[in-house]
Parts: structure tokens; sequence; C-alpha cells
């Protein structure tokens, strides 16, 4: 089997995916009673090897030989017949997923084929990292990703089944909605608007930061939600994104209520997600964006940067194409007086990248934490860029950095966050990250799903674990829907005060 890398995969946005729809194709002619028994055995086989590839998988790679105390054996016994049993491949997901939600850890999770195999931009948009700015050209770097057998163990790929024709959720409405606390109850939760995208559906509809959408369709929002400060963070959290999405073109009624006034409902129209996508091993195609530019000048004013310089990098996923943009960024960016970069909803991606991306504002080696898996221990050490894009040479930059983070942001994004952080190179301003933070590796299936594992445990050079505990940020208290009604964007906000108020950026 080789060795895990520090190249891993983040869940949470393939776990926000549609499955596929039915492939279109004519029905069978009806088969015979023994072809059908034949068949019926022939499921009942692969579902078994299925599941076994799955079981043995996490008994033999997992970091903690004891699984945190689970009885493995007891889970096979119990739901083998079950897996045998189920049957399509959509009954045995909900099998292994089962099995797999008893070790209460992130990043195990089962892809389905149809999703896993399918390509880039499927067909209008090229891959790539766009960069819609006025500070530099849109760019379209290399995609040179690593491919699926580069992290995963030396085991035959099984032949799929034809799969059918993928549909993706791909509509977004633009608003951005995480659940509070609902004060003075237990257990019950507020739908806050975080963030709206200018010229996006849910602006048109008049929606704005601090609203509590109170009912989707009809149907109240905030009930019923994972209770705990654990996983169930980013639980909630997924739950929050789903509610964004839906097909391009669909219209919902959304329920908001302003702060100190009436309720009313408002149609909004979910529109098609042009951004482009990439592809990296068996993991779905995913958006792939990375914006920079500057802080205007009302913008500096409204929150209290003055005249201060200040840079703004914003990338919703880590894979390759957001590379280059991000080196061309801080070409760009490099004499501002602060920089914030804005990982919220980020889930991750590639982790090895957060080596690079901290090494433009580390000018030694420096440790992030530390990747362990049963039998080794790998470092994250920053990889100082002393080279711009144009080959000029160059120094990390060493002025204020702020990293925005929220319940949404995971995995690699809590790796660079925390290690920065834990460095006393950034300080993180927003909401307490996911806490999904295991690296982890793809296993193509006989059903032909992916099996995406963690196989390792991440901690922080102090030993912290971020698994469960996640990134706390330095704000100076928790935000609440007063802080986004008045300021739009609290944690941008408190990040420019923080920069401005540096000797660093005093002009």
């Amino acid at each position: 089997m080789n060795r895990p890398t520090a190249a891993f995969a983040a869940t949470c946005a393939i776990s926000l995916l549609l499955a596929a729809s039915p492939s279109g194709q004519a029905p069978a002619a009806p088969a015979s009673p023994a072809a059908t028994d034949a068949n019926q055995d022939a499921v009942r086989t692969r579902n078994a090897a299925t599941f076994e590839a799955v079981w043995t998988t996490v008994r033999d790679t997992h970091w903690d030989p004891t699984l945190g105390g689970v009885d493995w054996p007891a889970v096979r016994a119990e739901l083998l017949p079950r897996a045998e049993a189920a049957a399509d491949d959509a009954a045995l997901r909900v099998v292994l997923m089962d099995a797999l939600g008893r070790l209460k850890q992130s990043h195990f999770t089962i892809i389905p084929g149809e999703l896993s195999a399918a390509t880039e931009d499927e067909p209008a948009n090229t891959p790539g990292a766009a960069n819609t700015t006025s500070d530099t050209p849109a760019s379209t770097p290399s995609t040179d990703a690593p491919r699926a057998g580069d992290n995963t163990p030396d085991q035959p790929a099984a032949t799929p089944a034809p799969r059918p024709t993928r549909v993706a959720r791909e509509g977004h409405c633009g608003a951005t909605v995480s659940f509070m606390a609902r004060a003075g109850a237990t257990n019950l939760w507020d739908a806050v608007v975080t963030a709206v995208e200018p010229g996006s559906p849910a602006e048109k509809a008049g929606i704005s930061p601090g609203m509590r959408v109170a009912a989707i369709d009809g149907r109240p929002l905030g009930e019923r939600l994972p209770p705990g400060d654990g996983l169930e963070r980013y639980e909630r959290a997924q739950v929050a994104y789903a509610l964004t999405t839906a097909d391009p073109g669909t219209t919902r009624t959304w329920r908001i209520e302003p702060i100190g006034a009436e309720g009313s409902d408002v149609p909004v129209t979910y529109a098609a997600d042009e951004r482009p996508h990439s592809k990296f091993g068996s993991l779905p195609s995913l958006p792939t964006e990375l914006t920079w530019r500057h802080l205007d000048q009302t913008e500096r004013e409204r929150w209290g940067g003055g005249n201060h310089e200040i840079g703004f990098i914003r990338f919703n996923i880590w894979l390759i194409p957001v590379a280059r943009p991000f080196d061309q960024a801080m070409d760009t960016l490099r004499t501002a007086d602060g920089i914030v970069i804005d990982l919220r909803g980020n889930p991750g991606g590639i982790g090895a990248m957060a080596m690079g991306i901290a090494g433009h504002f580390t000018p030694q080696i420096s440790d992030l934490g530390e990747m362990r898996t049963r039998d080794t221990t790998l470092h994250f050490n920053t990889n100082p860029r002393r080279v711009s894009t144009t080959g000029v040479a160059v120094q990390p930059y060493t002025g204020p950095v702020a990293i925005l983070v929220d319940d949404a942001t995971a995995s690699t994004s809590e790796i660079f966050a925390g290690g920065m952080q834990y460095l006393g190179r950034a300080k993180v301003f927003g909401e307490r990250t996911a806490g999904a933070a295991l690296p982890a590796i793809m296993l193509p299936l006989p059903n032909g799903d992916v099996f995406l594992h963690a196989v390792a445990d991440y901690r922080l050079p102090n030993g912290n674990a971020l698994e469960a505990s996640g990134v706390k940020p330095d704000n100076a208290r928790p935000y609440n829907r007063a802080d986004y009604a008045r300021e739009g964007d609290p944690a941008l906000a408190e990040a420019v005060r923080w920069i401005a108020a540096q000797p660093t950026a005093v002009r």
C-alpha cells in the first residue's frame, strides 16, 4: 500500500452535491426468473465486496488501531447482511454511511461513481481559476492536478457499471446563511443571512445581511438540527449551504425577517454557477475560483481603514488552479499595508498547498503542524517564497495578515488558518471553523463508487487537534444579527480595523 501523501481532499463540497438522475435509456426487456436470480446473486456479491473493501480499509489504515473504542468487528457483523441485501447502490451507500458514522469523525464518505467520473465542466466552462477584479486580468493557469492513482492504495480498480448522467445542484442564490443559537431556546437555531453577493438573485430579492430566514417554501428552518459544538457545527453549516443551492432556474419563496420589522415572503430564483470547474483525482468536478483586489475608499472609510492600502484575496477551494493566481495576487498586493485572506466557505482541498501559500508570509521555514498516520509523522513546513511570478527576487510579505473564517471553513483551510494563527503570523476573524481537518485519500470500490477516508490525525505544533475543535477566531466577541445588519461584514470590518491599528500599517 502506498504511504499517504500530504495531498488530501475535503468532503464538505462533495456531500452537498446531488446524486445523478436516471440515464434515460429505454427499459430492458423483462428478464427470465433464472436470469433474475443470477443478477441478484451478482448484486449481493458486489455489495459484499464493496462493504468489505470499506470495512477492511478502515481497519487497516485508520491512524488509531482502536478506532477510538469503536467495536469494528461488531459493526461488520451487524451491517454486512444489510449491505448484501441492498437493492441498489443508493441503498448500499446508506448502509456504508451508517458504518462510517459510528467513527464520529470527518473525511469518511462515499462518493457516488457518477459524480467522481464526471469531467470538468460538462461542457461549458474551461478549468482554471478566474480573477474577476480590476487589479489584473483573468488568469487561466496550468491544471496539471494529480490523478486519482496518486493518492490511492495499490488495489486494482473495479470496472464500474454504466453510469447515468450527472445532475449537480449548480444553482445558487448569492446569499450565505449561518445557523445561530436562538436566544432563550434550547436546541433551536435561527438561519441568519451573513453575506449577499452584489447583483445576485438574493440581492435582487431585497435580502441583506442580518435578516432571519424563517422559512423556505413554507418549511420552517432551524429545527431538528444536531446540537453540540464539535463536528455538529460542520453538519449545521452543510444544511445552511444546502438552503442556498438548487437546480438552476428553481424559484423558492423565502420568508425573511429584518431586525425590528415585519416578515415578508420574497421569491428567489437560483442562477447557474458559471465559475470554472476543476477535477482532482476521483473527486467531483468542483467550482474553482480566486479573486483579489484592493479594498476601495468606501469600504475603508466604512470600516475604519482610513487611507491604508489593504489587499483582499478570496478563493473557494484548495486546488491546483488557484496556486498561480495567488502568486500573481501577491505580486500585485506586496506593497499593501495589510492583506486579508478570505477562507469563509472554503472546504479545503490539497493539503500540501498550505505550505506554499503560507510561504508568502513566513521569511523562515516554519512548522504549521504535523500529520500523524499509524506509523509515520509528516511535518507541514512553510516554503518561503523568494521569487515573483516574473522571476524577480522578492521577500515574503511581512505586513499584517488577517484570515476570515466561518463554520464552513474546513480541512486545508483550517490547517492554514490554525497554523498561521499559532505562528503569530496572522489574526483570525469570523466564526469558529468546522473542525473537519483529517487528511484523507481515495479508494475505488468494486461497485464503481469512491471511498474517501481519513488516514491521519492533524495536530498543531503545540499538539492541539483541529478535528472537532476547529480554529477559534481572535474576535473581540462572537458576532450577532445586529452586527451583520449594521456592518454588513463584521469579520472584514474587524480585520480592517485591526490592520489599520498595526504599527507596520501606519504610513
